[in-house]
């Protein structure tokens, strides 16, 4: 059970999501409208919000981020369902693959034993986002990049 403040809500959450539906998208060379793209993040960083409020066990909350993911391409970006499913697992996996690369460092470098002691404190936790969305940043900037996907669609 994590509890994530509000402001972690807003300024890593809904961020991550906006990042993690670009590059879900961009993986079949689809640029949605900033208006899809808005309500698609909002509405998975919420849900990913009070998901993790429920005592399920470290992980589950993932699985269930598969299905919201899934579900956000399918019915609010219009890609086909498997397509969707593709998506938000590859997309899910390469936030996996940042993390488990970027935490222990960063646990690291900022004394921590592990990196869950962060997460009670918002700016050190919002700290350690910083470098995890700057690198989905780029990936996805390259992505979006090598789709010219540019022109004014978003």
């Amino acid at each position: 059970m994590d509890k994530m403040p509000l402001i972690n809500l807003a300024l890593q959450s809904f961020p991550e999501s906006i990042l993690l539906l670009l590059f879900g998208s961009g993986l079949f060379k689809r640029c949605p409208s900033i208006y899809r793209l808005l309500i698609g993040a909002a509405l998975s960083s919420i849900i990913s919000y009070f998901i993790r409020r429920l005592p399920f066990p470290y992980g589950v909350h993932a699985l269930i981020g598969v299905a919201v993911l899934t579900l956000i391409f399918w019915l609010i970006f219009n890609l086909d369902f498997n397509q969707s499913l593709v998506a938000s697992l590859a997309t899910l996996a390469t936030l996996g693959a940042i993390e488990i690369i970027l935490l222990p460092v960063e646990s690291h470098l900022l004394g921590l034993n592990r990196f869950s002691e962060a997460w009670p404190d918002p700016k050190l936790r919002l700290l350690m986002a910083v470098p995890e969305l700057i690198i989905l940043s780029l990936i996805t900037y390259s992505l979006y990049r090598a789709n010219r996907c540019f022109k004014g669609d978003l």
